[in-house]
């Protein structure tokens, strides 16, 4: 039997998870010891707040003006209903059936789940905001790469964060998980045990500071289905985790900050 060094028994782990198995020029069997690296998802570093920020300010001016509904006049209402009436009875291309009763019978339809109805919820994008608040409370929200306020959102989380640990917040960070990144390999990104992991071990490197277990803000809906699937007996699985909204949702609705309050409340202290 041949004994392969770490580098080529790595390699021939990977080979193997992509299908290819006789890739070596020997015919017996070979052996070796693969050692995975701690932390193998790469973070993004370049990621910065873009300004520095002062606590008082985000308590002033965070309002967020609400669109009034369009009101249409009965009046109108009454033009078009006409409008479409005298269309109906003039234009030559439209087909008026007799509309008959017809007499509905309510029956069982057994419908199998098929196994492409379950892939279809899996998650395969996911851009990630970490705040690191006083080592105390992490917030792990959903952010549309689209999204440009977020001066705005870093106010939105100093504000709430002073306010749930009825403290000032003298140090807090951002770092940012975007999946699937530079991954391109069709074969892996169907894997959805890479995204656990690559999840598991940002949430290990952002917290690695905190004294204490961190207090975990779930903010979305895609989070919240990753944490579901993580095994009964993943360290994350112990963290007390509210879970709300998310914080670009939190912005532009601020009818549902009284609900995630209220939440985070209950689940945290």
């Amino acid at each position: 039997m041949q004994e392969l060094d770490h580098k080529r028994a790595f390699q021939v782990h990977c080979l193997a998870q992509i299908g290819v198995t006789t890739w070596l020029s020997v015919d017996s069997a070979v052996s070796g010891t693969v050692f995975y690296p701690t932390n193998p998802w790469p973070m993004d570093q370049a990621f910065e707040p873009i300004s520095e920020i002062s606590t008082t300010d985000c308590f002033q001016g965070f309002d967020v003006a609400e669109v009034t509904p369009k009101v249409v006049a009965p009046e109108k209402k009454e033009r078009s209903v006409v409008h479409s009436l005298e269309k109906l009875n003039v234009d030559p291309d439209i087909i008026v059936e007799d509309l008959q009763l017809i007499e509905e019978h309510t029956v069982d339809v057994n419908v199998p789940v098929q196994k492409e109805v379950l892939i279809r919820h899996k998650v395969v994008r996911l851009d990630l905001h970490a705040f690191a608040l006083s080592n105390q409370l992490l917030i792990l929200s959903e952010m549309p790469a689209s999204f440009v306020k977020q001066k705005d959102i870093e106010c939105l989380v100093i504000k709430m964060s002073q306010l749930l640990l009825k403290q000032s917040i003298d140090e807090w960070s951002i770092n940012v998980l975007s999946w699937p990144g530079g991954l391109k390999n069709p074969h892996f990104l169907a894997r959805q045990d890479w995204l656990l992991g690559a999840l598991e071990s940002f949430v290990q490197r952002v917290s690695e500071s905190f004294l204490a277990p961190p207090k975990l803000v779930l903010a979305g809906a895609s989070i919240g289905h990753l944490f579901d699937e993580l095994s009964s007996d993943n360290p994350l699985k112990s963290l007390p985790a509210a879970r709300i909204v998310s914080l670009s949702e939190l912005y532009h609705i601020p009818k549902l900050r009284k609900e995630a309050w209220q939440t985070m409340q209950t689940v945290l202290f």
